[in-house]
């Protein structure tokens, strides 16, 4: 099949949207806010949390999120690797390809990280819900400026330069993770050093 590279690209947007709609669904029907979960009384709570299987694994939670959205995000990633860029720019050695491989694990590490650390109703200390979702927006954006680089985008850079930033500061003002945070920087520091010699070949 001649396009099967458009058929799997297909597939895995599908996919993705298939795994968005699933996490929204799971979170609009078993994370209510908490003036609301406030209201409940401790049956109800019980009975509630026994259905969510809010006791169980986080990975069991959203598993049908997790089933959907881990093959599309695959597929996805697959395609725009395999597609040629249209301007024939020779990738600077392994190095750069090793790293922009490295950079594009990273910020859907970062991403489900955020997706998968909603906080539970009733835990006072959990973030709030918009943190975690800003968190695997930013995560997100990353990934889509280090497809864009593998492509030899000048906007690529500038995306994930300024999401990686910005979800770097984000971490540290949260209080969050700091191994995390020095991770990030670490990244927009070496992936700029290494494009550094380069600009002058994105487009």
């Amino acid at each position: 099949m001649k396009n099967w590279k458009i058929v799997m690209l297909v597939v895995g947007i599908l996919l993705l949207i298939a795994g968005f709609v699933a996490y929204i669904a799971r979170i609009a029907s078993c994370y209510p806010a908490a003036t609301i979960f406030a209201q409940y009384s401790p049956d109800y709570v019980k009975a509630y949390r026994e259905s969510c299987q809010m006791n169980a694994a986080v990975t069991t939670q959203f598993s049908l999120f997790l089933e959907l959205f881990i093959p599309g995000i695959l597929l996805f990633t697959a395609y725009w690797l395999m597609t040629r860029p249209r301007v024939k720019n020779r990738r600077a050695g392994q190095m750069l390809n090793m790293f922009l491989l490295l950079v594009l694990f990273d910020s859907l590490l970062v991403m489900f990280t955020g997706l998968l650390k909603y906080p539970a109703p009733g835990d006072a200390n959990a973030p709030a819900g918009w943190v975690v979702e800003s968190v695997a927006a930013l995560g997100f954006l990353c990934y889509l400026g280090s497809l864009a680089l593998w492509h030899w985008k000048r906007w690529g850079l500038l995306v994930f330069q300024g999401a990686s930033i910005a979800l770097a500061v984000f971490i540290l003002l949260g209080g969050q993770s700091l191994v995390m945070a020095a991770v990030i920087i670490g990244g927009v520091l070496g992936l700029s050093l290494l494009f550094r010699s380069l600009r002058s070949k994105l487009v």
